[in-house]
Parts: structure tokens; sequence; C-alpha cells
């Protein structure tokens, strides 16, 4: 009896004890570029999904002669983590000396990483678990930075007080990489200005109009563009302007623009060069007048109070209004003023779209998403954070004449707030400066992954890497930041080959959540089912389709891993545990047959696996081994003629192990252990050589053999309806079909379903009948 989860245990200690899949360089080198996962959490059924994809090709990829480049790293630094370490610990920054809170951060990642690579190791990775990086280390700090100063010396990094997106509940700046939209219930409401009738879901802004927008088609409105209006409770004048962006049938088809309320007042405000009011700062209003550095919602009541009050309020509506929020935490985003650092990409959009065409898209259409996403580019890449736990930027500020004072690349890696000693201005020479206080955004660091993973092995002669595995969620952040700084730090794309991959839902097509109750941990499909049939779940999907969890795919998988170690069995009992014989000569038609069934497999699932389109490749698999290898040909050479028994021995091994061979990228653990049942000796079937096709073994008889099957099947299906065993022997048959093919190969039909005559009559159709 196979003890799957023992078996599967076996071959994880094996792998790691040997090390199994360490790369070394080659003249044939194959680079994947890993996406870490962060600290922050544990794996989940979305990363046994998708995580297997890439090990999918590189373990075939390995098979079929390359170096496999496979590094493994952790995304450790940024809000996550921080939110992370907060809970297991329970520290705070306000609590907490920087410098302590960062090293807490730095030990609690390393003990969940520890944690997390047991976990990813159980799905049979075959990654360089060994040898990894994690994004908060000191080389990745050194990169991240003096990569950094490579754009600040070039222009492309600059530092600017301008209007930035702020998340109100993590306190930081975030970029349009990090938004989504969000429906909400809000209230409309609707105000008298100045005897116009606008309507807004941000009153408490109302201090900050510094316009009037209406569409120029509005007939309601063409008498009053141009003129001014006076705000309510405020008494400033602003003007009417039109501009065909305003929606008419919105509220009333007027809106006052704010600085700022929305993404809307903001560009309305840059396109028209407008004044400003700035009463939002660090999520707190303060007007001078009527708010007094409150929060946004208490700020809302009471401008709302005041404006009833003076009787400005026309009437309040409940609506569910489309905003932009924080992907993080949910919150939506306000717009304020202050000095960020950005990365230039506005006026490169032309060139990031280029460089999109350059790499092959798997799918092709998940390029879309990309193009879309640079063309609707509103804002150059924010990349500082007002968060603690990140790679600080290598910079510090003259308090005497304001010069920026980048570091030394030979002081890299450094934290200049940590460490502020012999740092002199360059331009008036002053020693009173201060440092950087902000820490790059997380994707600052993520997106030189392929320079990261390169440079720590001293190969990057080996860029562009091959592939990049990712999740479509991530294209608009991960892949489009990664593109962007392949094209500012090389002129080159990072990868050849970007493979996209979906989501994961329950049975009923939801998405998994905790409140739903409907979350399956990974850990529990292993022990239940094992790590191979969580794979062949996994490779049940093309390419960027999304998937349900459903139980028949992993019964499917588990029935699989079974099937293999049966056959082998069965080709044990059948050989009496000896191979031998010469597949140079093949005689048997049947052994004809079946090595052509099988060259036409290896052709067909090694041009599926080339395109990276894996779930063809195992079914192409599938139908191979469960059909005409076990159903068919080990039925048929179990009762074969014994001049024939070394040959059939022969070529039933020759098969076999072939077939475990296609399956290993999928199914690593059950091929593993009875490829070592065939191969003692082997260091390990991934490290075999894939089959390859001989066109030397086409049969142009293979369809008259497979005419013979399907007299077998309607042989079977016969004793099937009459009740009859399949190994009962029937006396005599009458078989209606082609009396050519079943004359010479009647012999099979009668060895398999125990005949002992076949009385044959000619006939367009198969038709079986038992003479009485």
């Amino acid at each position: 009896m196979l003890d799957i989860v023992s078996m599967e245990n076996k071959w994880r200690d094996y792998w790691k004890k040997n090390n199994v899949f360490k790369f070394t360089k080659g003249d044939k080198n194959f680079s994947i570029d890993t996406p870490p996962p962060t600290v922050s959490g544990k794996m989940h059924l979305g990363h046994a999904y998708s995580y297997p994809h890439q090990d999918f090709i590189a373990r075939y990829k390995r098979m079929k002669g390359y170096n496999v480049f496979y590094p493994w790293g952790f995304d450790d630094n940024g809000l996550p983590t921080e939110r992370y370490v907060e809970k297991t610990r329970n520290v705070t920054i306000e609590n907490t000396p920087l410098g302590d809170y960062i090293e807490i951060c730095k030990e609690e990642s390393k003990k969940a990483e520890l944690e997390l690579a047991d976990a990813w190791y159980s799905i049979g990775l075959s990654a360089s678990f060994n040898d990894y990086i994690d994004t908060s280390s000191d080389f990745s700090m050194k990169m991240s930075q003096k990569l950094f100063l490579d754009l600040a010396r070039s222009g492309r990094a600059y530092r600017a007080e301008a209007p930035y997106i702020r998340c109100p509940t993590c306190k930081t700046a975030i970029s349009q990489i990090e938004m989504k939209d969000a429906i909400i219930d809000t209230d409309l409401v609707y105000v008298n200005f100045d005897g116009i009738e606008i309507a807004t879901t941000r009153p408490e802004m109302l201090g900050a109009c510094v316009a009037v927008f209406v569409n120029p088609g509005d007939e309601r409105y063409k008498n009053i563009i141009g003129k001014k209006i006076k705000v309510p409770l405020y008494g400033n004048e602003v003007p009417v302007m039109s501009d065909e962006s305003i929606d008419m049938n919105f509220g009333t088809g007027a809106e006052m623009l704010c600085t700022f309320g929305d993404q809307n007042d903001l560009e309305l405000w840059r396109k028209y060069n407008l004044d400003s009011r700035i009463i939002l700062k660090n999520d707190k209003l303060n007007d001078s007048r009527y708010l007094d550095n409150i929060g946004i919602k208490e700020a809302r009541k009471r401008i709302i109070e005041e404006l009833k009050k003076n009787n400005y309020i026309i009437k309040i509506e409940k609506i569910k209004h489309s905003v932009n929020t924080h992907e993080r935490c949910g919150t939506p985003i306000e717009i304020g003023i202050s000095k960020q650092w950005y990365i230039k990409d506005l006026d490169i959009k032309k060139e990031l779209l280029e460089f999109g065409d350059k790499i092959e898209w798997i799918p092709e259409y998940m390029k879309t998403r990309y193009d879309n996403w640079v063309n609707g580019l509103r804002w150059d890449w924010c990349i500082s954070r007002q968060r603690y736990f990140g790679i600080p930027f290598p910079v510090w500020y003259c308090n005497k004449c304001g010069t920026i004072i980048y570091a030394d690349e030979k002081d890299l890696p450094v934290d200049p707030r940590l460490v502020n000693k012999n740092i002199k201005c360059p331009a008036c020479g002053s020693d009173d400066v201060q440092p950087e206080r902000d820490v790059m955004d997380t994707w600052a660091t993520s997106s030189i992954s392929p320079t990261l993973y390169l440079t720590h092995i001293n190969s990057m002669d080996m860029y562009p890497m091959d592939v990049r595995f990712q999740g479509h969620d991530i294209i608009t952040s991960w892949a489009f930041t990664t593109i962007l700084r392949s094209y500012l730090h090389y002129n080159k794309i990072p990868w050849k080959k970007i493979a996209i991959s979906g989501n994961v839902y329950d049975p009923f097509g939801q998405k998994m959540s905790k409140s739903k109750g409907n979350i399956v941990e990974p850990k529990d499909i292993i022990e239940k089912y094992g790590a191979d049939a969580l794979r062949f779940w996994g490779s049940t999907t093309m390419p960027g389709e999304n998937i349900k969890l459903r139980e028949q795919d992993l019964v499917r998988g588990k029935k699989t891993v079974i099937k293999l170690y049966n056959s082998l069995n069965l080709l044990k009992i059948i050989s009496g545990g000896k191979i031998q014989g010469d597949i140079n000569i093949i005689k048997s038609p049947v052994n004809k047959w079946i090595m052509s069934k099988y060259e036409k497999t290896v052709r067909e699932v090694t041009g599926y696996m080339d395109a990276y389109e894996v779930m063809k490749a195992r079914s192409a698999l599938d139908k191979f081994f469960w059909s005409n290898y076990c159903d068919n040909y080990l039925e048929i050479i179990k009762n074969d003629n014994e001049e024939y028994r070394n040959e059939n021995i022969a070529v039933s091994y020759l098969i076999m192990e072939n077939v475990l061979k296609m399956y290993s990228p999928i199914m690593p653990f059950i091929t593993e252990e009875l490829y070592h049942e065939i191969h003692p000796d082997s260091i390990s079937i991934a490290l075999e050589k894939y089959p390859e096709y001989d066109d030397k073994y086409l049969f142009n008889e293979e369809n008259d053999i497979d005419y013979i099957i399907s007299v077998i099947n309607s042989i079977r299906a016969l004793k099937s309806s009459l009740k009859i065993s399949m190994a009962a022997p029937i006396d005599s048959l009458n078989i209606t079909g082609d009396s050519e093919k079943i004359g010479r190969y009647g012999y099979i039909i009668k060895n398999l379903m125990h005949i002992n005559n076949i009385k044959i009559t000619s006939g367009e159709n198969i038709n079986i009948n038992v003479i009485q």
C-alpha cells in the first residue's frame, strides 16, 4: 500500500539533503525571475496554485538539458512586514526606538522566512532554497540604493513638492500602482452655490473650493460660464468653468473643484493652472474658521451642520459611489501636497509600450492590461513612503543651503536615519545636515529583481532573464515597474517571456475569504491528497485562466499517482522483475502500435510544454497513459504470445520510464519514487534526459490496431451490459466489421477478451453478438 504522505516527505528530504537543484552555470542556461512572496502571512491556495506553474517549466527545462537558474527570495520589507511584526510582537514605532524597531522587523522576518520556505518546499518546488535573497538584506539595500543614485544622477529620480496620493490609514504616500476602485455607500449633498445648485460627496472640502465646473454642452449653465460665484459659508469668489470631462448626468451636472477632493480635481487643477486652497494636511482639515485640525469624518459632519444652519442644503441623497482606495487596506485615498521622491515615467509611455511589444506574453491577451495601464498613467511614480522598515534613501539635506547630499557609492548600503556622522554639504561645507526619513516603496526594490538575482551570482551576462511568472493582478505593479526599471537602467527588456496565472475561487466561483468561511489551507489538501495531486489540480487550466477548487480534480490527481504506482507493479508481475529484450528490432504489431502512439505523444507533449501550455501537455499524456498504455497495451501483453515476451517487457519498461519522465515536471514525488525503483542508481529523475521524438518508430498500420481496440471496447461494453467479468471466457462471438483487419489481428481480441472462437462477418459498422 502506497503511503503518499511518507513517500513525499522522503523525497523532499532527499532533494534538500543532496542539493539536487543547485544551479551551475554553463553554456546552456535558463533563468526564472521568481516572484518573492511576502513574509506577512502564510502560503495560501493562490500560491499553491500559481507557484508550481514556474516549477513545471523549471523541471522541464532542466530535463531538456538546460542549467536552470531558479532562485528563491522573500519580499520582507515595507508596510506588510511592519503590520505583521506589530501584530506578532505587539510593538509600534511610537513606543520603540527606530533602530530597535528595524532590528525587531528583521528578526521576525527571518523567523517567518524559515517557516515559509518549508511551506513552499512542501509543494515540490525545485528552486534553490539553499541560497536565497530577501529584499531587506544588505545586498538588496546596496543594489537598490545604487540604482536609485543612478536615476538621481540622470534626473530620472527627483524630489518635488507637489500633489501626492496619501492613504490616511497607513499614513503614507502611495502611488497610482497601489490604487484600486471600490464602490462605497456615501451621501451626495446638494448645495446652493450663489444661485447654482451643485452636488458633492466631499462637503468638508468646501473651504478648498477654487472653481465650479460644468460641461460646455450643458444648456442649463451656458449663460454663467466665465462668471464668478461665491462659495457658501466662506464667501470667496470662484470662476464657473467648463470641461468636457464633467458628467452632465451626475448630481446636478455642476461640480465644485477643490484642492484636492479626488484625482479629477487634481487633473482639472493642473489642466487650467488654477489657484490652490490647501486645508487638508496629513488627514486633518484646518480652514481657520469652521475646521480646527480635525479628521475627515468629523469635518464632514461639521460642515453639513453649518450648511444646514445657513440654509444652503437643498437635499442629501444616499448613493453608491466609485472611489479610489489603497489596495492594501481599502481606505479611500486623499490627495495632499508635500515633498516626495518620484521616478519620471510619464514622458516615456511610447518607449514602455514598445518594450512591452518586445516581450512574449503568455497568454498574449494579457498584454492588453499592460498597454491599458501605460496609456492610462497620470502620475510619475512616487517611490517615497512615510514608513520605517524599508530601503532608506541614501540622502541627506543641508539645513543651511538646502542642497541634496547623496551618499558615496563606496559607502553603500547606508541608513542615513541611523548614521549621520562626517556628512558635509558639498555646496557650502556645512555639517548641519538632516537625513531623509522616508523609505522607498517596496516595489522600488521588487522591480529590480532580475538585477538582484543575477548580480547575486555574478551573472549579469544572463540579462535579460528567460521568463517571469506572476499573477495578472500585479501586471500594473510588478510587471510594469520591472519593465520601467529595465528600460531606464539597461535599455533592455527584463525577460524574454512573461507567463501570467489567474486567481483561485471556491467550487461555486466565489473568492475565498475568512469572512465567507470558504478558505482551504494547502497543507490540508496535501495531507489528504498529496502534493502531487495538488500540483495536478494546478495543471488543469491554461495560462491566465482563473481556477475553481474542485475536489474531482484533486481526486483525479491522486488516482493518477496510484495508477502510476499500480502500473509499475503490474509491469513487475508481467516481466518477473526483469528488463530484457531489444527494442531496435520490434516484430509485434502491438508493440509497433504502442511505440507509434508513444512517439506521437512525446511530440505532442513536448510541443505543448515548449509553449507553456501545461494543461494540454498533461491532458495528452493522461490520454496516452490511461487509455493506450494501461487500459489496452498492458492488458494485451499480459496474455500475449510467448514469442514476444522479451520484446513486450523491453517496450513496456521503456515507455513506462519515459511516461514517468513526462509526468515528472507536474508530479515530481511519485515519479521520483517509481523511477528509482527502475533505476536505483539515478541521482534524480529531475536530472534525467527528457524523452525525444523519433519518427523511426511510427507505424503505418497504427490505425488498424486502433480499429481492433475499437472492437475490443465494443466487446467490453457487451460484457458489461451482460454483467460478465472482463476476465470471464466466452466460447463464441460473431463480430461484424472490417473482416480483413479483424482476421489479421483477431488473436489480439481473443487473447485480451478471453474469446475461444470468433466468427467474422463483413460490414461497415462494428457489431458484436454472442453465438449461443
